[in-house]
């Protein structure tokens, strides 16, 4: 776990913790709660509590991403290929540092949102879908990185999918008002009826757990298909 920690470019030292736990989430929470406040003359506090548990999830999808491609650029990944490709050592040390950066980054922005008053219930519900939205994270920057494994940018797909998210999570606005297209493009991403339940109290939660599992499975299988070109391929492993 040491390691994996090590290996993370944010965690480096305090300064760039405090840009990526405190700072980047907060200018994100800021310009989206500015944004509705355009249309709405509010504070929305649902608005400003769903960003930081989205930011979270974000976190944690690319740690699980940075991790993987760190072991890439130090060949790691290749002697994990030749011996151990499930190795259950291997990927869930990375999953539990992918959880705990995203838990830290929720945890002290909820804090600092209770400080300023936001609504209790508010926060109860954030906690509530914390477990969940970091699942998503990590299962979908698991995806992202095995799928550009043999890039020349290993952070091709992330970038796309990262580029995306606020989009279809629906944390400025609730997906169910989006237009038929984007409202079924945004149901296949496993982030859309975590952030509506922390608005609203109520949503599909089943759904994003259901489409966790399809991306899961797409990962695994994309996983086997990259290991199997990569052994049949020994000028790839070294």
């Amino acid at each position: 776990m040491k390691i994996q920690f090590s290996s993370l470019s944010y965690l480096q030292n305090w300064k760039t913790r405090f840009v990526y736990f405190v700072l980047i989430p907060m200018i994100d929470l800021l310009l989206l709660v500015l944004i509705n406040a355009q249309y709405t003359n509010n504070l929305n506090w649902s608005v400003a509590v769903a960003t930081i548990v989205l930011s979270g999830g974000t976190l944690s999808m690319n740690s699980m991403s940075q991790l993987f491609v760190m072991d890439r650029t130090l060949r790691i990944d290749r002697e994990m290929v030749v011996n151990r490709p499930f190795s259950p050592d291997y990927w869930v040390s990375k999953i539990l540092t992918s959880a705990i950066a995203g838990l830290v980054l929720i945890m002290i922005n909820l804090i600092i949102l209770g400080i300023l008053q936001a609504p209790y219930f508010l926060l109860i519900r954030a906690l509530i879908m914390t477990p969940l939205i970091i699942c998503s994270g990590i299962i979908v920057g698991f995806l992202g990185a095995i799928a550009a494994w043999e890039n020349s940018n290993p952070y091709f797909y992330m970038n796309l999918i990262g580029s995306l998210t606020t989009i279809v999570s629906g944390a400025l606005v609730l997906v169910e008002k989006y237009p038929l297209w984007l409202r079924t493009i945004s149901h296949f991403f496993p982030f859309s009826q975590t952030i509506q339940f922390v608005v609203t109290g109520s949503g599909h939660i089943y759904w994003d757990a259901i489409v966790d599992l399809f991306w899961l499975l797409l990962g695994i299988i994309c996983y086997k298909v990259k290991i199997h070109r990569i052994l049949k391929n020994q000028a790839q492993l070294w």
